[in-house]
């Protein structure tokens, strides 16, 4: 079992006191599995530091203010791929499938594909295996890493881990695609109005220059199942 990506799913939860207080505990875990690079261990201890030294409301409300009112932040996988269409119905219930066949069972408000939920299956995983699904998911998880750091977001460090760890790198022409139509940057009111309206154009972003879309969702839990 990984304790290093459930660490990195717990610090993408709402904030809480108590891990904030376990600061000191967490970074020496990250340090002794050294599943990251050391860097990446600095800039973590350095986002938890920075947290620990506000108030904890100020960081809770920065935190559902990038991740709750940011459409192109959410943190929820398929949204970037399907948003509400049918195709995210059939993946959510494939992904639960998936975790159902590990012993798990979703008792949270979220649905299967909440990354830090994501995350927590992977972590019970072996490592190879873990990386391999993780890869499965990293050209999301970049996209959004990426929109973090053009935020000045000390979160953008949870995201680095996500990179240290997935088995393959994500394809720059999707991640550049994607930050070309949503660099991250903070959105006016009428853009967040906009982009729920209109949904999510991750896939827009991927596509080829014959025009065929980006892999569905449901080719990377194909890709999990395979591993499995």
């Amino acid at each position: 079992m990984s304790a290093t990506l459930k660490i990195i799913g717990l610090l993408l939860t709402y904030p809480d006191e108590k891990w904030l207080a376990a600061r000191k505990d967490i970074v020496a875990v990250l340090d002794s599995e050294g599943w990251l690079a050391p860097g990446t261990v600095r800039k973590i201890a350095q986002f938890l530091d920075d947290a620990a030294a506000q108030d904890v409301y100020d960081f809770q409300e920065e935190y559902v203010a990038l991740f709750d009112r940011t459409p192109s932040l959410c943190l929820y996988l398929f949204e970037h791929v399907h948003g509400d269409s049918r195709d995210r119905g059939q993946a959510l219930v494939e992904l639960d499938m998936l975790y159902r066949e590990r012993g798990l069972e979703n008792d949270s408000e979220h649905t299967p594909d909440y990354l830090p939920l994501f995350l927590e299956y992977l972590s019970i995983l072996p490592l190879d295996l873990a990386r391999e699904t993780l890869g499965g998911a990293i050209d999301v998880a970049a996209v959004l890493g990426e929109r973090l750091k053009k935020r000045d977001s000390a979160y953008a460090a949870l995201f680095d881990a996500i990179r240290d760890i997935a088995g393959r790198k994500p394809d720059e022409k999707k991640l550049q695609g994607a930050l070309r139509l949503n660099a991250g940057g903070l959105p006016t009111a009428q853009e967040m109005d906009a982009a729920w309206e209109q949904q999510f154009a991750f896939a827009m972003a991927q596509q080829d220059e014959k025009g065929v879309g980006c892999p569905k969702a449901g080719e990377m839990l194909k890709r999990m199942e395979t591993q499995s």
